[in-house]
């Protein structure tokens, strides 16, 4: 079959594309291109050509290599305000190089105007962290801080739900820094306790909410670390002390061991001897194994 002749202007075209970025692949792909066969026959038979063929595709590796690329540009950008900091980010295969990065952000103004307003926004960040850090002593905000504490608020607690007021290290940077700070601190914090220890009685309406709190699957550690209830000591404290309480907390483990196994039971009648059957069961037993064991330490079994 006899070769297909091809019109000389394409060879123009060919070297132009290619030395503009395209795969000579693609080019030869479309319709009334010649075919890579035909265009390595040409470099074949034209060493003029085929020296031509080689430059352009090192041109065209150079602009493939620097050219900006749109989704791969929004991806930088959104890592960068997602808080990633700009050499992790460019460490990423699919990220470009620092040398391309530094090229997209010389030519392309849109692209640099973002990369800045994102430093722009990490650089003040920074300076709000390290005013923060060095935040000096306030006296108003020392005594509000004083007030809370003596009505009952945890410290911590505190700190975390206020953002008006210092961060624990500015806040124990505080109290090195004045004594009596410290001191009026540590004087609320007793107040508070004493006042909650006041307050809280051993009633029979407290014993019943313990109890009913211990069958919904509380424990009185956690229990002593809620603002409402009196703090683990002194339940603990009731325990030993009390015995209407304690037969009240072990009536209420021996109801929700009951419970506990029941629910083993159903689930083990209801899912069988699976996997997740056999797992579900066996927490549901050693919780109740647990109850068990509290209650029997007790005293107060059988």
């Amino acid at each position: 079959m006899p070769r297909r002749r091809h019109p000389p202007h394409l060879r123009t075209v060919v070297l132009d594309r290619v030395a503009a970025g395209e795969w000579l692949k693609d080019i030869c792909a479309e319709p009334g291109m010649p075919s890579t066969g035909a265009v390595g026959f040409w470099a074949r038979r034209d060493a003029e050509f085929a020296a031509a063929l080689a430059t352009a595709k090192a041109r065209g590796a150079h602009r493939r290599r620097w050219a900006f690329r749109e989704p791969t540009a929004k991806a930088l950008l959104a890592r960068l305000a997602a808080g990633a900091r700009i050499d992790a980010v460019l460490s990423d295969p699919a990220m470009p190089s620092r040398r391309v990065y530094d090229h997209w952000r010389a030519t392309d103004a849109a692209f640099a105007d973002e990369v800045g307003r994102l430093n722009a926004v990490k650089a003040a960040e920074k300076v709000a962290r390290c005013r923060r850090r060095l935040r000096p002593f306030d006296r108003a905000l020392a005594d509000r801080i004083l007030a809370r504490v003596a009505r009952g608020e945890a410290l911590g607690r505190l700190l975390a739900s206020d953002p008006a007021l210092p961060s624990p290290s500015v806040l124990a940077r505080w109290r090195a820094q004045r004594p009596e700070f410290d001191a009026d601190l540590k004087r609320a914090i007793n107040y508070a306790r004493r006042r909650r220890l006041g307050d809280l009685r051993c009633t029979p309406e407290l014993t019943d909410e313990v109890w009913a709190r211990l069958l919904e699957g509380d424990s009185l550690a956690s229990l002593g670390g809620r603002p409402d209830m009196p703090c683990r000591a002194t339940l603990y404290g009731w325990m030993r002390r009390r015995a209407d309480f304690a037969d009240a907390v072990a009536n209420a483990w021996e109801a929700r061991e009951d419970w506990l196994r029941d629910q083993a039971l159903d689930t083990a009648l209801r899912i069988g001897p699976t996997p997740e059957g056999r797992r579900r069961v066996g927490s549901l037993t050693a919780r109740a194994d647990r109850l068990r064991a509290r209650w029997e330490r007790s005293g107060r079994s059988g």
